[in-house]
């Protein structure tokens, strides 16, 4: 039986790359012809063009898809419902910006079909984007591994080949705003890698943002660690010890030398500004492990769609 692989596109406002990357992967999947192919494309409320385009391309071929959001719920909730949806022998991940080249996707499927690797991440070797920006994720995924509790892949979209077993287990512990790469290495299953070179964003502006980036590099911290805390403990312990020791060396220095030895209010208050930057820093650690807890306990659905085309309708929210 021939196996169906579903690739799987997150968009919001993509209308300038729609219509290349649908090329481009058509080209690429045209020199493969033992597999079945769907390619689903997951809108997440777009305001341009967009729908409009993919809905073209579904009328002129019946392996493109379609899931429209009733709202715009973001990236990461937006992006793992568009991997979990299809119904597949593996699932695909790919954006739709073209910094990741499509053509890698039979590179990836020939290392799954090698059935030594549940999941094939593509990670970025070197990258044409702004360099600083580049060494500065780097240097987030070399501190995200350090921090974790198992092996963290680094330098990675979740741009990959997720085989079906991957997809179920995900389905299962999914929450409202997962941490899917996080969670695919946590969960244990044997994943693998292949590089390449990211090229810049072919059309249209990224909506990932500054504040974005942080919010989505705090998430892979608090999902895959608790170190931060850990960290805390005993950076507080060592404060509190090196504190009770020098206190009370100016406290016997204060009683042997009574008239000539001042505390000094420049020291006082140097103390006092370090111990509080310190206890703020420390409740800022725990505010956003507090408040992760709060969103998984909340429940809420992944996303909530208003149509699917060509796409199984198995409610899989």
């Amino acid at each position: 039986m021939r196996k169906l692989i579903a690739i799987c596109i997150p968009c919001f406002n993509e209308e300038d790359n729609i219509n290349i990357l649908y090329e481009r992967l058509n080209n690429t999947l045209s020199k493969k012809t033992d597999f079945d192919y769907k390619i689903i494309f997951a809108d997440n409320c777009s305001t341009d063009a967009t729908v409009e385009l993919i809905n073209d391309l579904i009328k002129k071929d019946n392996r493109i898809g379609l899931i429209k959001n009733v709202s715009n719920f973001g990236f990461v909730r937006s992006s793992a419902n568009a991997l979990l949806a299809p119904d597949a022998d593996a699932n695909i991940f790919l954006m739709a910006d073209l910094q990741d080249p499509p053509e890698l996707v039979l590179d990836l499927i020939e290392e799954w079909s090698l059935g030594q690797n549940q999941v094939i991440f593509a990670t970025r070797k070197s990258s044409r984007e702004n360099k600083i920006l580049f060494l500065c994720k780097k240097l987030y995924y070399f501190i995200l591994s350090w921090l974790s509790n198992y092996p963290m892949v680094r330098d990675t979209t979740g741009f990959g080949i997720y085989d079906k077993v991957v997809i179920q287990a995900l389905r299962q512990s999914i929450d409202s705003y997962p941490y899917i790469k996080g969670l695919v290495c946590a969960i244990g299953f044997n994943w693998g890698t292949i590089t390449y070179v990211s090229a810049d964003r072919k059309g249209g502006s990224s909506s990932a943002k500054l504040s974005f980036l942080i919010d989505f590099g705090v998430l892979g911290i608090v999902t895959s660690s608790r170190k931060p805390m850990r960290i805390i403990t005993i950076t507080g312990t060592l404060i509190g010890i090196v504190s009770l020791f020098l206190s009370s060396i100016v406290l016997f220095t204060k009683i042997i030398y009574w008239d000539s030895f001042q505390f000094g209010v420049a020291m006082l208050s140097t103390s006092l500004l370090f111990l509080s930057g310190m206890i703020l820093f420390a409740l800022g650690i725990i505010g956003e492990y507090v408040g992760f807890i709060n969103q998984r306990a909340l429940k809420l659905p992944l996303v909530i769609e208003s149509e699917r085309i060509n796409v199984n309708n198995k409610n899989l929210n």
